[in-house]
């Protein structure tokens, strides 16, 4: 299962730190971080591209951790990925590409979002190859996709709306209309999650290199 936050943080939040042996929620509260995390999943892949997970150790995501992604090479020095916290083996058309001919961007951050050609040297320039050759599904990356662990707002943002939830399951509280979005058909927004989630990751649904 995918748990953004331990039960403990979301206990101690709402006030549950009394006795060790009192578990009589910890099955509701485990099932509300479990939604918590999913809802942070789906606001993420809405609207981050190239979004894959985190922790893959309680994750059930099957896009978090090890394996090999295609991508189409796109004739210039920049190739996006999807996020990655490292990257082990690049190949071109099956031929291996030397790690030396490529560095990941960005540079001094987390997660990487592009695989950068290295510039030849001026000795060689025009006598190697400084591009990703064009192609469709051409270029296999191999490495460690998402991050291997919850970055401190996502961790936050999960929080807060675990807790959000365990309102509501206390007070009775309905949950919010299905409203109409867009041409696709019908997805439930809820405005006050929507707000915690817009404002706690916003480093991580624009657009661009943030987060991590």
């Amino acid at each position: 299962m995918s748990a953004y936050v331990g039960l403990g943080a979301l206990k101690e939040a709402i006030g549950l730190t009394g006795a060790a042996s009192d578990t009589v929620d910890d099955g509701v509260l485990t099932s509300l971080i479990v939604r918590a995390s999913a809802t942070v999943d789906g606001f993420l892949e809405a609207n981050r591209t190239g979004y894959v997970g985190f922790a893959s150790s309680s994750n059930s995501r099957t896009s978090v951790g090890s394996n090999t992604r295609v991508y189409d090479g796109t004739g210039t020095d920049t190739l996006f990925i999807d996020d990655a916290q490292t990257v082990a083996t690049v190949s071109v058309d099956t031929v291996s590409v030397s790690s030396n001919s490529w560095r990941l961007w960005p540079y001094n951050g987390y997660p990487k979002r592009a695989l950068i050609y290295a510039e030849p040297a001026s000795s060689t320039y025009g006598l190697t190859a400084d591009h990703w050759t064009t192609g469709t599904a051409n270029v296999a990356v191999t490495g460690y996709w998402g991050l291997a662990t919850v970055p401190g707002e996502v961790e936050q943002a999960t929080l807060a709306v675990a807790i959000v939830y365990w309102r509501r399951y206390q007070g009775g509280e309905p949950e919010p209309v299905v409203t109409p979005a867009g041409s696709a058909g019908y997805i439930t927004i809820d405005p006050e999650v929507q707000a915690i989630l817009a404002s706690g990751l916003i480093g991580w649904a624009l657009p661009g290199v943030w987060g991590g």
